[in-house]
């Protein structure tokens, strides 16, 4: 039984580790000079400076930076955020998307990352990069 065990845990070692040369994959973000870790739920600036980020701000720009260039309706995002279906008239989302533009975007009233597609929804326009 031990040497079964100490098998097993070699294999899983093993298994686990990088090729030489190989860094591993750390989930992180770039975007217009922003780093988004989503394992440690850290959103940094262009100089570095942490910002903090609500739940429901994390998980718009988690949906956001997963689809880059996509336009999303109110709809989606608020299902891909909240699982659930907007009412008529619903404008959490918009909401959502203000306060993110204002902690993300150098000139909230002209954005240029998280563009409103008109009659269509919002887009991520940002180019972005995995580290």
């Amino acid at each position: 039984p031990r040497e079964l065990m100490a098998r097993i845990k070699a294999v899983l070692r093993r298994t686990h580790e990088l090729p030489p040369g190989a860094e591993p994959d750390t989930g992180r973000l770039t975007f217009a000079g922003w780093t988004f870790d989503p394992a440690r739920r850290e959103l940094t600036d262009p100089e570095g400076v942490n910002v903090a980020l609500s739940s429901g701000e994390f998980q718009l720009l988690s949906v956001f930076l997963a689809r880059p260039g996509m336009v999303l309706s109110r709809d989606q995002l608020l299902d891909l955020t909240r699982g659930r279906q907007a009412v008529p008239f619903d404008r959490a989302i918009d909401n959502q998307v203000s306060r993110l533009r204002r902690k993300i975007e150098t000139s909230p009233k002209e954005p240029e990352i998280i563009r409103t597609v008109w009659g269509g929804g919002y887009v991520f326009a940002a180019k972005v990069e995995a580290l």
